[in-house]
């Protein structure tokens, strides 16, 4: 793996200027990616390695964009088989991206929960059509008799209704917008009551959940659900517009929790909803204990490196043999199948915790991220050529540059790069 320094100062309008100019203009080897076959189809690239063209120009491209950090990693023919690291942790310091260095996902985290979702549902821990009500309500959730009527698989698509992020100090907020099943509408927090529910039945916090259901079988050993003290020294800062970002999630709270892991005896990687809302009356008792605490989130809070979430995606691809551990090839199927349409009559729809888009000659599942303008993230595969790539930035706007990427090395568009579907900034895309 090469590695490679990144320079600061960035230029946005530099990067903007190359946006509105079209992305054939930046590259010649862009300009081929996107081009078409006589019979008007898509060139699909043959491997998805990004070209060496390409690879020392991105750069520049991450300078004018504001990106300090990128990891990325490719599979091809079910394995993973390239990676590559650019920049620096943290802008305003000389520590630069390995492979092994942690990114926040984002909201690549909804599509691995809902494989360990999948896993419960084939042990029949979890039925993906019983109401959620029936396993927990939180104490949150509004009087609605929608509610009532919301899923796992409702929420796994999408279409619970809802909102992308409540406010917990307005109930009504969390009203479901319509009747569960019958449209799309990004909804973290559908995940977030999953996560509950998850703890509920497992009795395990989610990062506990997560470790044991999942990624020790699967050999993401860098993955976990929440940061701590350990994660530190590894981990990716977040930026918005190349400056390292004030909000630093989970790392602002460390000072906080690090007295409370010790007096409890208790790690924080096992903590449970429960056990961050007692930390949370704990560190400040002049206040009423909040009904949650989302630093440990399904939907966003995921820290991975590039080479596990490639192996993760590995998962979900079509295979002759299958570990005892991994869902059912059903559950696989129907993972990645299309379920609940973005759009009426569109071409992108939802699966079980991937967005899907399929043609007559290729497929496409992936999901991408957004932590509060400051990591950025994309996951994508094609399930039955057996190929994905993923890459992880640490800047708000390293859209932009995993777009370029993807697209290049792919040959395809991807209809969710332009789809109006995004939730609310911070809320994890």
């Amino acid at each position: 793996m090469k590695q490679h320094e990144h320079s600061a100062p960035c230029d946005r309008r530099a990067f903007l200027a190359i946006s509105a100019s079209g992305v054939a203009s930046l590259h010649p080897a862009l300009a081929g990616a996107l081009a078409s076959s006589k019979s008007g189809a898509p060139v699909v690239a043959p491997g998805w390695i990004p070209s060496e063209s390409l690879l020392s120009e991105l750069p520049s491209l991450m300078h004018v964009a504001c990106v300090p950090g990128l990891s990325m990693a490719v599979v091809e023919d079910g394995a993973v088989t390239w990676t590559r690291a650019f920049g620096v942790l943290n802008a305003t310091m000389k520590d630069v991206v390995r492979a092994d260095t942690l990114f926040e996902a984002a909201s690549i985290s909804k599509a691995v929960f809902a494989y360990a979702v999948l896993q419960l549902a084939d042990e029949g821990r979890l039925d993906l059509d019983r109401p959620l009500v029936a396993y927990h309500r939180p104490s949150y959730l509004p009087d609605d008799p929608l509610i009532a009527r919301i899923t796992a698989r409702h929420v796994l698509t999408h279409s619970s209704g809802l909102p992308a992020l409540g406010d917990d100090q307005r109930p009504a907020s969390f009203k479901p917008s319509f009747a569960p099943g019958s449209a799309f509408s990004y909804s973290g927090e559908g995940t977030f009551w999953l996560q509950l529910v998850v703890e509920h039945i497992t009795g395990l916090g989610l990062s506990a959940f997560m470790r044991t259901q999942l990624f020790e079988r699967a050999g993401m050993q860098h993955s976990t659900f929440i940061g701590d003290a350990s994660h530190a020294s590894q981990s990716a800062f977040g930026h918005q517009n190349g400056v390292v970002a004030r909000d630093q999630g989970w790392r602002n709270v460390l000072g906080l929790i690090v007295p409370l892991q010790e007096k409890w005896n208790r790690a924080i990687r096992d903590w449970s909803n429960d056990d961050w809302v007692r930390a949370a009356a704990e560190i400040d008792s002049a206040k009423p204990a909040p009904a949650r605490v989302r630093f440990q989130n399904a939907a966003a809070s995921m820290l991975t490196t590039a080479t596990d979430c490639a192996r993760f995606i590995t998962l979900a691809m079509e295979r002759p043999q299958r570990a005892s551990w991994e869902i059912s090839d059903g559950s696989r199927r129907a993972m990645v199948a299309p379920q609940v349409a973005v759009r009426e009559g569109g071409a992108l729809w939802w699966g079980l915790g991937w967005a899907v888009q399929r043609d007559t000659d290729w497929w496409r599942v992936s999901h991408e991220g957004n932590n509060g303008d400051r990591f950025t993230s994309y996951a994508g595969f094609d399930p039955v050529r057996r190929r994905g790539m993923v890459v992880l930035t640490n800047s708000g706007s390293g859209f932009g540059v995993y777009q370029r990427i993807v697209r290049a090395a792919t040959g395809l568009d991807q209809l969710s790069f332009v789809a109006e579907m995004n939730p609310p900034r911070g809320a994890g895309k």
